[in-house]
């Protein structure tokens, strides 16, 4: 009985305040149009190496998705910096490399 009415009590506690953590939680993750900006730029700068460099091989070209994708595990937890980083990467190679973006894209369906 006792464990009940403190459930209760937190539950109404938390409605005060706002469904406690998770409003916390919510706030804390909020990503700011300057974070999804920078985000966007570092996929710029990671495309960088697709446009400009011609790779020997498909393990060439590999290694350097594996160095790009390091690059990008510092959004991974922040959804829409992510999205902005993958969508600022492909744009990139597919507009100046078509022909390197159809390979970088055939690499990320395995």
């Amino acid at each position: 009985m006792k464990s009940l009415i403190l459930t209760g009590g937190i539950a109404v506690l938390c409605g005060l305040l706002g469904a406690c953590s998770t409003a916390g939680e919510q706030a804390a993750v909020k990503e700011t149009a300057e974070q999804i900006e920078n985000a966007k730029i570092a996929g710029r700068e990671a495309a960088r190496t697709f446009v400009t460099q011609d790779f020997r091989d498909s393990l060439e070209l590999q290694g350097n998705l594996i160095a790009a994708g390091a690059k990008r595990a510092a959004y991974d937890s922040l959804p829409e910096q992510r999205a902005a980083y993958d969508s600022a990467f492909i744009s990139t190679v597919r507009t100046v490399r078509p022909e390197v973006a159809v390979q970088i894209e055939r690499y990320n369906r395995r």
